[in-house]
């Protein structure tokens, strides 16, 4: 027994990736988690059988990478497809003439600021389930993303303590980030509406994912105000704990960025870390969010919203 907190961090069963691919070739980083993709051209269109294998290989590894290649917004939008439609997305500007798109943009005047760990829109009642990013631009070192599973973490718990947070649920909200400051200085008018619109959502502790059956630890230090009822004191410690032991060197792989190089996630398994090592370089994150497979097609995006998708914030996220 004394060695079962050291069993529990490993995994006993190894994905068999040359039975199950046939068209795609998934290389884990880690055991059953974070895979580099190799045969697979992004500029070309992919068929069917490729597509499905995608797919499947984001509910096994939960996060995928690609070789570096240069899409265009249609093709961005295309790979995203794959896993599900395309999502509101979150409070970043959009890329000219291609609102579903998002540019994170980081430099001397914009230092990066996303540096803390989280899964993407969780303040929403139904986040996306995932997010396709690119690169397009970056430093010649540094500016590395981290990614860290989140059922390998919770299945890493001891059972008193798995038993304990399946009946636990916790408040997600914005207004706890740094994206009050920012919308403030898109306009108080734009804050007021982003409160109206978007008030604090519950989610369980641990979401069992809808298709693959993994359990998973869903809080985040960046979204998740409280677990809810229990007292203010073990909310707190809980909260702490949890954030502090998702970050478990065996849960984690850290990504180095080639130019164009590109990342397929999922939300509801994995939360993620943009490493701020490299101000006052250049660096530029084209992305999209998508909702499950078979979810509506949303028609407006989360600045069309609160009023905001003309407008520059007099302040960098992050101030």
């Amino acid at each position: 027994m004394t060695n079962a907190h050291r069993i529990t961090k490993a995994v006993t069963s190894i994905i068999p990736v040359e039975e199950r691919y046939q068209h795609i070739r998934p290389v884990p980083q880690l055991p059953n988690f974070a895979a580099h993709i190799e045969g697979v051209d992004l500029q070309k269109p992919l068929s069917a059988a490729v597509r499905e294998e995608l797919y499947q290989a984001l509910l096994d590894f939960e996060v995928l990478f690609f070789p570096p290649q240069s899409l265009t917004p249609e093709q961005h939008l295309e790979l995203a497809s794959v896993f599900g439609p395309v999502a509101q997305g979150a409070y970043f500007p959009r890329k000219d003439g291609h609102s579903q798109i998002e540019v994170i943009e980081t430099d001397e005047k914009r230092p990066p600021s996303i540096d803390h760990w989280h899964s993407d829109v969780t303040w929403v009642a139904e986040p996306p389930a995932g997010t396709v990013i690119q690169i397009t631009e970056g430093p010649s070192v540094g500016g590395n993303t981290a990614w860290a599973s989140l059922s390998k973490a919770f299945q890493a718990l001891s059972p008193g303590m798995r038993d304990y947070l399946r009946g636990l649920t916790a408040t997600h909200t914005w207004e706890i980030s740094n994206w009050r400051n920012y919308l403030a200085g898109l306009g108080e008018d734009v804050l007021a509406k982003a409160i109206k619109e978007f008030a604090p959502v519950e989610h369980p502790v641990v979401r069992p994912h809808p298709e693959s059956g993994k359990e998973v630890l869903f809080v985040n230090e960046t979204f998740t105000r409280n677990i809810n009822g229990v007292s203010s004191t073990e909310s707190r410690e809980i909260l702490r704990f949890l954030t502090q032991w998702l970050k478990q060197p065996e849960f984690i792989y850290s990504h180095k960025w080639e130019l164009n190089g590109i990342a397929v996630w999922d939300n509801r398994t994995t939360q993620h870390y943009a490493l701020a090592d490299y101000w006052p370089h250049r660096r530029v994150n084209q992305r999209v969010t998508f909702n499950v497979r078979g979810a509506k097609q949303q028609e407006r995006t989360v600045l069309e919203i609160v009023g905001a998708e003309n407008r520059v914030s007099s302040r960098a996220y992050g101030e």
